[in-house]
């Protein structure tokens, strides 16, 4: 084919009927891949409201009650507050539960700090008063322990552990309540992590922080 055009437009048509007889065309550019999202990590799992811990809460009332302690002497809690704030430590069993053993322990070496506030610490278990006396004797305990055997002071603040089977039926859910001499809760220490305990300077911050 002769080609009167100027030189270059013929060279443009001569290609076009080039790919016309067949000729495939020189593949076009790819884009780029995706470069790979970055994981993303599952969301956190919120540490449970207060209000979604069991027992009474921040503002109630406690529950009075009269305890055997250590020696068989009853102990209501009543005359405890007419002498000052009570920090109120529910624990599963000092007999065999190590944790709750630690946790006296620790408490026990941070009493004279827990002391000066004011506030006065108590325990109360399920224990009987025999176990009770073993208890502080073995771990050099001065601070009084309070047996609530049948668990009746337990369930009169919302925190039996009704997951509990064997010899561990009729234990709290591990909690300190702070209450001031009117008796009022005001600051409720509890983890939900059985494995987990509130720590001293806790207590000793929540009775601090009481106007």
């Amino acid at each position: 084919m002769r080609c009167r055009a100027p030189f270059l437009f013929c060279l443009l048509a001569l290609g076009a009927a080039t790919l016309r007889a067949g000729e495939t065309p020189p593949p076009a550019a790819q884009p780029a891949a995706p470069s790979a999202a970055a994981p993303v990590p599952p969301p956190a799992v919120p540490a449970p409201a207060a209000a979604d811990l069991p027992g009474l809460r921040v503002g109630d009332k406690a529950v009075d009650f009269t305890l055997k302690n250590a020696a068989g002497e009853e102990i209501a809690l009543q005359a405890l507050l007419k002498k000052g704030k009570v920090a109120l430590l529910f624990y599963r069993s000092g007999d065999w539960c190590p944790i709750c053993i630690a946790q006296l322990q620790g408490l026990q070496q941070s009493l004279r700090d827990i002391d000066a506030t004011g506030v006065q610490l108590v325990g109360v278990s399920y224990d009987s008063p025999e176990v009770l006396t073993q208890v502080a004797t073995r771990y050099s305990l001065t601070f009084p322990l309070l047996s609530d055997a049948g668990s009746k002071t337990i369930d009169a603040y919302g925190i039996r552990n009704h997951e509990a089977t064997g010899r561990a039926i009729g234990v709290p859910h591990p909690v300190i309540f702070i209450l001031d001499q009117t008796g009022i809760i005001r600051a409720k220490l509890m983890r939900s992590n059985v494995r987990e305990r509130p720590t001293p300077a806790e207590i000793i911050t929540a009775v601090t922080n009481i106007k």
